[in-house]
């Protein structure tokens, strides 16, 4: 963007105040146009303005008005190496108005522009073009219908379908400013930054060229190699290669099946990573598999090489097919496929209640395999509205079928249960049982049988004699109001994915896909 800076420049005299011309030419001659007197000059016609050359074939030069037209093979050489040929020379010595037109070009180094007409003011050294313009510095490529440069603010502005193409990004803009001190490009309305692999759309913001920083405003969306980020604000980072997102945040991630939203999120490109906090609800999978989480702070990491995947921190909610449950702290790890639950969890199924100080889950193919509870282990199964049976022990592990349901459990270490016997789908008898190991069949999420290990000690009650103090063992809680409900993920705000502004051939494509998957469904 530094590009247009010497362009303007070069009509500039060092004096801001007029200056008589001192015209030369091959033939020079006084005639009548109009009423006046002119000066007419052919022949390698030429004047100097404060170390400018100007050069035409042919001028016509008004004393009156101090207006001068040149015309044919115009030319102006600054003493900077800046050259502008054109067609016609227009130049106002009293108003100090320059303006060269028909088929510009201006060259200074490795940088061309070519334009319709170019116009400069010689005093206030402000110059613009306003009939599309076309900048090329080595590999570095502008266009824009206007263009304008102020000194006085070191500020270039273009206007009016900007593209701005390097090897490195294309910008495509309505509106660009840029601050040739602070080396600050300013956006006023709705912009695609292209990258090889990423692409940033927005409504306003600005971008350091030096430092590769920039931020952005206004239905923000970062697109990145299948990861799409929605937001308010993002402060972008290309050289760290990582945003920080701000308000109605959304991520979602296809190659993981990730959808996540938030009020603040913290991305890492070079991580393979994103943390999401305030609000935070994400579902990964989809159909009858889809898992939902919701909590405080939500980190994850598609890094197949790291060993943590999810961690969600403070007021943890989850829900997976039948099976919900809430925490402070649960931990994915990706080496073993373990979930882990930390600080008061409690795992709900529809009849049935798991807690414990801490567990442990093994997920193979989104199903659950295993679960542990330890220490301080309790279950308890709803048997009708009045009716629990109870299952508490240091240490709990339950196996569970294809199906999702709990098919046997072990229970270690001062194991006590409380199970009810039925006889045609009636309650019948309570069996209330001790010993140092309890193992329990399951069928259909019922008990079937209970096996006791190390000094085992049982009472069968009939149903109408089991004493009121041996019907719930000393942790029994069966809190079914506190589960998580499927209204508890919902998202904390609506997203629509935005269409690209300016779409690149790829991107065009990929539109009308979506948009014909869409009438589709």
């Amino acid at each position: 963007m530094m590009v247009l800076l010497m362009i303007l420049l070069c009509f500039a005299p060092k004096d801001a105040k007029s200056q008589a011309i001192s015209l030369q030419a091959g033939r020079m001659k006084s005639l009548k146009k109009g009423g006046k007197t002119i000066q007419w000059l052919k022949e390698n016609v030429r004047f100097e303005q404060s170390g400018s050359m100007v050069f035409c074939d042919e001028a016509e030069y008004d004393p009156q008005t101090e207006d001068l037209v040149g015309r044919g093979n115009v030319r102006i050489t600054n003493p900077d190496g800046a050259t502008v040929t054109g067609k016609i020379l227009e130049y106002n010595n009293a108003t100090h108005i320059a303006k060269v037109s028909g088929g510009v070009t201006l060259t200074d180094g490795s940088m061309t522009l070519t334009t319709p007409w170019i116009q400069y003011h010689t005093q206030t050294k402000v110059g613009w073009y306003g009939s599309r313009g076309n900048i090329k510095d080595k590999e570095t490529q502008l266009t824009s219908v206007s263009g304008s440069y102020n000194p006085a603010q070191k500020t270039l502005f273009f206007k009016n379908k900007v593209v701005l193409t390097t090897p490195e990004y294309t910008v495509k803009t309505d509106t660009l400013q840029y601050r040739t001190d602070l080396k600050k490009a300013q956006f006023y309305a709705i912009t695609q930054l292209d990258y090889k692999a990423r692409t940033v759309v927005f409504n306003r913001g600005y971008y350091l060229t030096e430092t590769q920083k920039g931020e952005f405003y206004g239905q923000v969306a970062l697109f990145d190699s299948g990861r799409t980020i929605l937001c308010d604000t993002l402060l972008f980072n290309k050289k760290e290669q990582e945003g920080l997102a701000h308000g109605h945040v959304y991520i979602h991630d296809t190659l993981d099946q990730w959808q996540v939203w938030g009020e603040h999120a913290h991305y890492r490109g070079n991580a393979k990573s994103f943390s999401v906090w305030n609000r935070a609800v994400a579902y990964q999978g989809s159909g009858k598999d889809l898992f939902r989480i919701k909590s405080d702070t939500l980190h994850y990491n598609s890094d197949t090489a790291k060993p943590i995947a999810l961690q969600a921190i403070n007021q943890v909610a989850f829900s997976q097919q039948t099976a919900s449950g809430t925490c402070q702290k649960l931990t994915s790890n990706r080496s073993d496929s373990t979930f882990y639950f930390n600080g008061n969890p409690v795992l709900w199924d529809s009849l049935t209640r798991l807690s414990g100080d801490s567990m442990k889950m093994q997920v193979k193919q989104q199903k659950i395999r295993s679960l542990k509870a330890f220490p301080n282990a309790f279950m308890a199964i709803q048997e009708d509205n009045l009716h629990y049976s109870q299952i508490q022990g240091d240490y709990m592990v339950q196996w569970f079928n294809n199906e999702q349901k709990l098919a046997q459990m072990q229970v270690s270490r001062n194991a006590k249960s409380i199970y009810y016997m039925r006889e045609a789908d009636t309650l019948q008898s309570a069996n209330v049982v001790s010993s140092q190991i309890i193992k329990i069949l399951f069928n259909e999420g019922k008990i079937s049988s209970i096996i006791l290990f190390q000094d085992p000690k049982g009472v069968l009650y009939p149903i109408a004699d089991l004493p009121a103090a041996d019907a719930k063992l000393p942790r029994f809680v069966y809190d079914i109001q506190n589960k998580p409900t499927l209204e508890v993920f919902n998202p904390p705000h609506t997203t629509q994915i935005p269409d690209f502004p300016y779409p690149n051939e790829a991107q065009r494509k990929a539109q009308l896909s979506k948009k014909a998957n869409k009438k589709k469904s």
